[in-house]
């Protein structure tokens, strides 16, 4: 098997993975007990860099199969403004914002968007633009009785977040990497391989330095503890994101981006330590990836 086939392997195993949950979620939905609440919400969590999106995606498409009208709903949408989200940062003496914490969500608008979506009215979603850091208008969602809403991010497994969602019922699904990837005797353990996942989608895609994601991790993690990983027997489904060639497409991104790390840098020992983890790992050219791939979140 050459590297494109074992690439369409990993990513095909993955998305099987996730059909079977959104299979068993429909049929959570159809039989349902005529004295429970049918459940028309589903969260979909997981710590940062854990492949949600993508996810998200895949599950409403494999819902739609079955018949069922599904709404995809980023809660990162609800952050609130960039001017205000500083503020927040400065309050707590750190630089730049952390979108880990649950007070950068707009927690009411939020429970107002979800009554008025299930109650059967237009209601309105804002739309977050993390290019400029602020909402830049609203998208008008029409829903029936029997649609279902799939929110995702790693804020829906927050305790806050799932207060809104208790009195409608719900399920939960969790997803992050969860089974190590060796080359050779050099072993990546999955919050390591989160890391390395978050430096380059924190670079492609939200224009972070390594450097400046380095200095937020401490800070994730400490949000992850306290706020994700206590709820993650809560969840009826867990699906595991690691993809075994994925160090590979990530090393030339990681190298170009740990090498801008200046020397005099509290992290330079970090990052050096990371490249000499990955130098003995063949780099994989990331246009061998499908568009419809996972790995297409973060390079």
């Amino acid at each position: 098997m050459n590297i494109k086939e074992y690439i369409h392997k990993c990513d095909a195993d993955f998305r099987e993975r996730l059909y079977d949950v959104a299979d068993a979620v429909s049929r959570s939905f159809d039989e349902t007990d005529k004295d429970e609440k049918p459940i028309r919400i589903v969260c979909l969590s997981g710590p940062t860099c854990s492949g949600k999106t993508t996810a998200a995606q895949m599950i409403a498409e494999r819902l739609k199969l079955c018949g069922k009208r599904l709404h995809i709903i980023s809660i990162d949408d609800f952050y609130f403004d960039r001017e205000y989200l500083h503020k927040l940062s400065e309050y707590k003496g750190i630089d730049g914002i952390d979108y880990d914490s649950i007070d950068t969500i707009d927690l009411p608008a939020l429970e107002r968007f979800v009554s008025e979506a299930l109650s059967g009215e237009s209601a309105e979603c804002p739309c977050f633009n993390f290019k400029t850091g602020n909402r830049d208008g609203y998208k008008t969602i029409a829903s029936g009785e029997n649609d279902v809403f799939l929110f995702e991010g790693i804020q829906a497994i927050y305790p806050e977040v799932c207060e809104l969602f208790e009195p409608h019922g719900f399920v939960s699904i969790y997803i992050a990497p969860q089974t190590p990837i060796a080359h050779g005797e050099t072993v990546f353990l999955p919050d390591e391989i989160r890391f390395m996942r978050r430096i380059v989608r924190d670079n492609n895609f939200r224009n972070s330095s390594a450097e400046f994601t380095m200095h937020l991790w401490e800070s994730v993690r400490r949000n992850e503890e306290k706020h994700i990983f206590p709820y993650v027997n809560g969840c009826k489904y867990r699906i595991d994101s690691t993809h075994m060639y994925e160090i590979g497409v990530l090393k030339p991104y990681l190298e170009r981006l740990l090498s801008t790390v200046s020397t005099d840098s509290e992290y330079y020992g970090e990052a050096t330590a990371m490249l000499k983890k990955i130098s003995n790992v063949e780099k994989i050219d990331s246009r061998l990836i499908d568009e419809a791939s996972l790995y297409k979140e973060f390079v």
